[in-house]
C-alpha cells in the first residue's frame, strides 16, 4: 500500500509577472536515497573489490551451473561404484583404513558438509552484496517515481489555476460587454423592417 503525501506547491512570479511552480523540496526518501548511495559507494571503494568478495562472487556463480553440479554427481557415483563393485577392496592399503573400510560415507559425508557449510556462507556473502546494490537501485526507481509525481501535482495544479483564469477572463468579458452595451449611446438608423 503507498502513502501520498500531499505537498504543497509554491508559487513563484517570473520576471515577465507570469506564475510559475517553485520545485518542491527534496522529500526524505531523495535525502536517504543520496546518503545510501555515498555510504554505499565510500563502502565499495574502502573494499575495492577485495579477493575474498571476487572469490564468493565466483563461488556463487559456479555452484548454480550444471558442470559444477555434472562434477559432483560424477564424483559421488564414481566413488560408490568403485566401493560397490569391489574394484578396490573396503581393506585396501592404498589408502588410511578409516578412509576405505567398511565406514567409507563418513569421510565422504564429512567432506560434503564441510564443503556445503562454507559454499552456503560464500553464497551468502554474495547475495548480500547483490541485496546491497538492489536497495541502491530501488532507491533510485522509488526517487524518479516521487519527481514524476510531484510533477504531475504541479503540472495538475497550473492546469486548475489556468482554467480558474480563463473562466475569470470569460467573466470579465462578460461584464465588460454588458457594461458596453449598457453605457453605449443609441444608435441612430432605424431598426430594419421585416
Amino acid at each position: 500500500m503507498r502513502v501520498h503525501i500531499a505537498e504543497q506547491v509554491n508559487m513563484s512570479t517570473d520576471a515577465a509577472g507570469a506564475q510559475t511552480a517553485a520545485p518542491p523540496p527534496p522529500a526524505a526518501h531523495v535525502q536517504r536515497f543520496h546518503a545510501h548511495a555515498a555510504a554505499a559507494q565510500k563502502e565499495a571503494a574502502d573494499r575495492n573489490e577485495s579477493l575474498f568478495l571476487r572469490f564468493c562472487d565466483w563461488t556463487s556463480q559456479v555452484m548454480g551451473q550444471p558442470p559444477n553440479i555434472i562434477f559432483w554427481l560424477v564424483l559421488v557415483l564414481g566413488w560408490t561404484v568403485l566401493f560397490a563393485s569391489k574394484v578396490v577392496s573396503p581393506n585396501a592399503n592404498f589408502l588410511p583404513s578409516w578412509f576405505t573400510g567398511t565406514a567409507y560415507n563418513f569421510p565422504l559425508n564429512l567432506i560434503t558438509t564441510v564443503a556445503e557449510l562454507f559454499i552456503g556462507f560464500l553464497v551468502a556473502a554474495a547475495a548480500n552484496r547483490a541485496q546491497r546494490v538492489l536497495t541502491v537501485i530501488i532507491d533510485g526507481i522509488r526517487t524518479m517515481v516521487d519527481q514524476v509525481e510531484a510533477g504531475v501535482e504541479a503540472q495538475r495544479t497550473l492546469i486548475q489555476q489556468n482554467i480558474d483564469l480563463t473562466q475569470e477572463v470569460h467573466r470579465l468579458a462578460a461584464e465588460l460587454h454588458a457594461h458596453m452595451i449598457k453605457t453605449s449611446p443609441p444608435s441612430s438608423t432605424p431598426p430594419a423592417s421585416t
